[in-house]
């Protein structure tokens, strides 16, 4: 069964819509891998097959039945929500969100939910009702957060697609981290039934195996159409290695990334070093980042207390420190920038940075299982590259881009509003003409670090 999980999700399809295999035959290699690495890698807080088998026949959209997983923050009907938080295990709904039912009537068939630090708090992808997710790629080292068993899930060839969140890097660094794509699309694209996030940074995207597969993803999921890419357009790139000093990149990133610059010249692209106007825009979006945690969790921190994990508490506990003035100025500032990259991307139509300024950080060997606060420190001089494309309010794709010290190392691309699908189709070029991506699928043998639920 192990070929059936080898393809990419399109030719995949194209087996199920010419009747090479079945829908259920697929499940069951689904089933098989599930129950081979999830007991290692720990991608998701429920595994939901039965209900799958139930969906998996007649299946007619375009994802005509395919597997797919998605992140604990949305409602599946009948399967628990647990946003990662043991006090809400028990938290089953009785109605799907109107994103899911967008991926059902699509055709996806989802097994199941993957794992998150709670309520998306936290560097590392761990929590009490999922355990440590590990790294498919390597298991002594991060797999990012917080949609980290998304990408999992995706690296270690459980499914082909999975859904993920991302408000300030929550798809893209854990796609980096492991070797996948993940995409971060325009705002308000991918609607849900909680599109009430008070810092309007969050958005949900696809995470997939190839830029391809993520873009069929990203339609289904879109609650509206995009416009499709130009054929053979000749794109006017920036090119931006640490967005001006604004973050620090470590030499090993910045040598896989800069490999991209040759081939988009090949491939007849305009390409040129360019520094966007980010000053002071990542210690902004921290502001919003932590107002929003005050409004969507001050109240439950208040009434369950030590219930819930330490880094959503501390996450409130910063974020109450944060004045009225500092949000409206943060507010300014994002309105500033906004109209900066709209200036910017009418002189370019792509912006090119790495993903993140690290790889993905050594895994701790303690006994904790909340240690996150060493690895916001140790990333937190990376992370002003996935705070533009939030606090801009523009579409960003990250895409594999070879290795540092043999660890996955990730590319972004970012655009204007609406550029989702020029950013795929870009992305796909670059796979085409041999852009350097891992395949962690092989390295998930061996013993699990010390600390870790196995």
């Amino acid at each position: 069964m192990d070929e059936l999980l080898e393809a990419g999700a399109v030719q995949t399809i194209a087996a199920l819509r010419s009747a090479r295999v079945s829908p259920a035959q697929l499940l069951d290699a689904v089933a098989a891998r599930i129950a081979e690495t999830e007991p290692r890698l720990h991608t998701m807080t429920t595994v939901c097959l039965d209900r799958a088998r139930s969906r998996a026949a007649g299946n007619e959209g375009p994802l005509a039945g395919l597997p797919v997983t998605v992140k604990d923050v949305v409602d599946v009907e009948g399967v628990p929500t647990t946003f990662g938080s043991e006090p809400y295990r028990g938290n089953v709904p009785r109605r799907s969100d109107r994103l899911v039912r967008r991926i059902e009537a699509g055709g996806g068939v989802i097994v199941g939910k993957t794992n998150l630090p709670e309520f998306s708090a936290g560097a590392d992808t761990v929590s009490a009702v999922g355990g440590r997710t590990l790294n498919p790629a390597d298991a002594s080292v991060s797999c990012g957060a917080s949609s980290g068993g998304a990408a999992a899930s995706v690296a270690a060839h459980q499914v082909w697609l999975a859904h993920g969140a991302d408000t300030a890097g929550s798809v893209r660094i854990p796609a980096a981290f492991c070797g996948v794509v993940g995409v971060r699309p325009t705002p308000g694209l991918v609607t849900t039934d909680h599109d009430d996030d008070p810092s309007g940074l969050e958005v949900h995207g696809p995470l997939a195996r190839t830029a391809a597969d993520a873009a069929l993803f990203l339609r289904v999921m879109a609650a509206r159409s995009l416009p499709a890419p130009e054929p053979g357009a000749r794109l006017r790139i920036a090119f931006s290695a640490n967005l001006g000093g604004a973050a620090r990149v470590e030499d090993g990133v910045a040598a896989a990334c800069a490999r991209a610059l040759p081939l988009l010249v090949r491939l007849g692209h305009r390409v040129e070093e360019q520094e966007p106007p980010v000053r002071g825009v990542h210690d902004a979006c921290l502001v919003l980042l932590g107002r929003r945690a005050v409004v969507l969790h001050a109240g439950r921190v208040e009434r369950l207390g030590p219930a819930l994990g330490p880094a959503l508490r501390a996450e409130v506990r910063a974020g109450l420190e944060i004045s009225p003035e500092q949000v409206a100025a943060a507010q300014h500032r994002r309105a500033g920038l906004r109209a900066a990259m709209a200036a910017f991307f009418g002189r370019f139509d792509v912006l090119v940075t790495p993903v993140f300024g690290t790889g993905p950080w050594p895994l701790p060997t303690g006994p904790s299982p909340y240690p996150d606060e060493p690895h916001l420190s140790l990333g937190a001089a990376g992370w002003p590259l996935t705070t533009l494309a939030p606090m801009a309010g523009c579409p960003a794709v990250a895409v594999p881009c070879g290795t540092a010290g043999g660890l996955p190392v990730g590319l972004q691309l970012l655009g204007a509003p609406d550029s989702d699908l020029r950013l795929l189709h870009l992305a796909a070029d670059l796979e085409a003409a041999g852009l350097g991506r891992a395949d962690p699928a092989a390295a998930t043998a061996g013993p699990a670090p010390d600390g870790r639920r196995s």
